[in-house]
Order: C-alpha cells, then structure tokens, then sequence
C-alpha cells in the first residue's frame, strides 16, 4: 500500500549531483573526453558556476563532417545557449512538464544564485512517473525538431 504522506518528489530527488563540466574555452576534445569518462551525452559548459550551456554528444557528431579540426576548437562555438533549468525544489510534474513544452532531453538544477546543483535527463524520470505521464512526455520532446 501506497504510503499517503510521503512527500513529493522533486527535482533533487532524481537530479544527478555535481555533474563533471567544462568551460566555454574548453576544447571539444576536452569535453568529448568526459561523455566518454563518466559515460554521459551533455556536458553542462559554466562560468563562475552558472550554466552558460550544454554541449551535448548529438552536438559534436553534428558539426564532425563540417569542422575536420573539430577536437581543438572552443566548446562555445557548437554549445546550445539557450539552458533550460529548474530550481532543485521544483516538483517532478514541473519537471516533466518543462521537458515537453521545451523539446530538451536534459534541464540543468540551479539554486537560487544561478550555481549549478546538477542535471536531469527525462530518462531519470521513468521509475518515478506513470506509464502514460512518461509515454506523453516523450511524445512531446520527440516532436521537437
């Protein structure tokens, strides 16, 4: 049975803590060194602790073909900037919701001060939302270009 009066869960709750990150001076080499280290697809780029952007693996594997001297240059050339975040106490339902109506597979947890605190992928969502919540929500984001 259920239990009634345990809390909500929260960004926090399902949120990757201190995740490994770059600056925008950066290389993609550099970057493309910690997808493979800490087995992850987005690096989150920062600058005093605040999230400036994220690169992602689809990122690099997208500007390849077109940039032969790829693993030297600065992450901030092929960085999405506009970061999409959520405050650490924000309910999971404003969690999912923020994935669907912005199209990203990732949101970035900061505080108050704008400091990093980690990062959700929407696949971290699944063993805490319903069937027909998480189908929905990747309806969504999939729709996405």
């Amino acid at each position: 049975m259920a239990d009634s009066t345990r809390s909500p869960l929260t960004a926090a709750d399902v949120m990757t803590t201190r995740p490994r990150t770059c600056s925008a001076h950066s290389t993609v080499l550099e970057a493309s060194v910690l997808f493979q280290d800490v087995n992850c697809g987005a690096v989150p780029v920062i600058d005093a602790g605040r999230p400036i952007g994220i690169l992602t693996d689809r990122d690099v594997a997208l500007a390849v073909a077109d940039n032969p001297d790829l693993g030297n240059r600065p992450v901030a050339e092929f960085m999405s900037k506009d970061v999409i975040s959520i405050a650490p106490d924000a309910f999971l339902e404003e969690v999912a919701a923020l994935f669907g109506q912005h199209g990203v597979h990732r949101l970035l947890v900061v505080d108050a001060a704008g400091l990093l605190q980690g990062i959700i992928a929407w696949s971290d969502l699944a063993p805490h939302v319903s069937d027909a919540s998480f189908g929905r929500m990747v309806g969504e984001v999939d729709e996405r270009p």
